[in-house]
């Protein structure tokens, strides 16, 4: 079946079946339906490699994702498919380690397989082997982690906002020794993040305390080991802030093994809100992430730029951030 037999069928012109299939708006919904119902009935499928070549464009968007595993990745590439869904464009997702040789493999593999854009979330973006690749003419939006020494386009959360609403939050229960465990060391919002923390110390009169900030990785086995630092110090925090919900769920586990009750012997906020922050057993309290929101801003403004043909000037699209409270935040416990 082709498309002659599908204009025949709906009664109409070859461009308006071509129109109508295509997604585009100038063609009238009652139309759209009745090119689709006749498409449907004779079985016709567009062909992606006549459409690819007439509009010399593939149709597929790479999205390189730092860790697979970890339970915030899916919904952000949720809100990107959401967006390429109805782009109809199809994704080619790969999982990059958050290790450089690792991430520039499959930039170079992406880029070879002639991708229409880039979504990168939590990428390396400053290194000059990443720069001679992002310097060809594939738009890429970098997600999560931007470049202090470039101007890239970019979506992000207002990370001063929810480290203030924690810390704020925790100051009110009257913790004065709060804990940092801090993300990867190479990431700009790790970064942000460690600055709003000292910012809000600054805000509330709390003086800093250089023990008090543990590196992290983003990982439960991260968490773990930051906790057991704190918890052998003299005095310890009386709440631990944590880089993510990853990291809290390792202070958790610590926490355990060392006959510690959270909130009774102190306090622990993490930052995402995955969907197992919320099951009784952990009830962490978080700064929510807008994760599938930030992952379709992405794409939308990546799918902007592509119809575009040019590069445009870098535009940025910063998400607010909320605390959830719950139960692992409470009162100082008094000695």
């Amino acid at each position: 079946m082709s498309i002659f037999d599908v204009a025949r069928e709906a009664g109409v012109a070859l461009s308006t079946v071509s129109n109508a299939l295509s997604g585009k708006d100038n063609v009238r919904e009652s139309t759209r339906l009745r090119v689709q119902a006749a498409a449907d009935r004779l079985g016709y499928r567009v062909s992606v490699v006549a459409r690819s070549l007439r509009m010399q464009r593939t149709f597929t968007l790479g999205v390189l994702l730092a860790d697979v595993a970890n339970p915030s990745s899916p919904d952000f590439l949720r809100g990107i498919e959401d967006i390429a869904d109805q782009e109809q464009c199809s994704l080619l997702v790969c999982n990059t380690d958050g290790q450089l040789d690792k991430q520039l493999a499959q930039m170079r593999v992406l880029l070879d397989r002639q991708v229409d854009g880039l979504v990168m979330l939590s990428q390396h973006c400053q290194q000059e082997e990443v720069r001679e690749l992002l310097a060809g003419d594939t738009p890429y939006v970098l997600l999560q982690r931007r470049s202090t020494e470039h101007e890239d386009t970019y979506v992000g959360a207002n990370n001063e906002e929810g480290i203030d609403a924690a810390v704020r939050h925790l100051v009110a229960f009257g913790h004065q020794r709060i804990g940092l465990i801090r993300g990867p060391a190479d990431s700009s919002t790790a970064d942000e993040r460690y600055q709003a923390y000292l910012h809000a110390l600054q805000r509330y009169q709390l003086a800093p305390a250089p023990d008090y900030v543990v590196q992290g990785d983003y990982h439960v086995r991260g968490g773990y080991q930051a906790a057991k630092r704190f918890f052998a110090m003299s005095p310890r925090p009386s709440a631990i802030l944590a880089a993510n919900d990853m990291s809290a769920i390792g202070v958790m586990n610590a926490a355990h093994e060392a006959g510690l009750k959270i909130p009774d012997d102190f306090s622990l906020i993490g930052l995402d809100d995955i969907e197992m922050a919320s099951f009784s057993p952990i009830n962490l309290t978080t700064i929510a992430l807008q994760r599938r929101e930030m992952g379709a801003a992405a794409t939308t403004m990546l799918m902007k730029m592509i119809r575009q043909k040019s590069k445009p000037s870098p535009k940025k699209k910063i998400f607010p951030m909320k605390l959830i409270v719950r139960g692992s935040t409470g009162p100082v416990k008094t000695p």
